[in-house]
């Protein structure tokens, strides 16, 4: 079994493997980026470290009906961002993911105390977006 940090996203629960993640803080102020992303809600300061926060909601495709509140933030190969979200559940032991997702952003589900959690790849989340962005800025 792995260790996941399970959060919140609107109305869906996903899991983080906790060795991605650095901290879970409030969200704080976000400065707007203007042309960016999407899903970028702009950037954050951090105790003097410039993060990018993207919204995890809208990344996912779902619809949220509050605004995120706490930012969990992400590393992974060198990578690190802040991902909007709403809340986090606990930190523990989970089965891995048995279940195939149609989300290319996930690793797979799992069932934990009889709901389904969806298992995010926190590499592919990060490559993504630094793609995106390139070919964005190459426009």
């Amino acid at each position: 079994m792995t260790v996941y940090v399970r959060l919140r996203v609107a109305s869906e629960r996903y899991a983080i493997p906790v060795q991605h993640v650095i901290e879970v803080t409030e969200l704080g102020e976000v400065t707007a980026v203007p042309g960016s992303l999407p899903e970028m809600l702009g950037v954050r300061n951090l105790r003097g470290r410039v993060l990018p926060v993207i919204d995890l909601a809208l990344l996912l495709g779902i619809a949220r009906t509050a605004p995120p509140g706490r930012l969990l933030v992400a590393e992974a190969g060198g990578i690190s961002a802040g991902f909007a979200i709403d809340a986090v559940s606990e930190v523990s032991e989970m089965e891995e993911p048995t279940e195939e997702t149609e989300s290319a952003l996930l690793t797979g589900a799992t069932l934990a105390g009889g709901d389904l959690i969806g298992v995010i790849d926190v590499s592919r989340v990060l490559a993504s977006l630094e793609e995106r962005a390139s070919e964005r800025s190459r426009r």
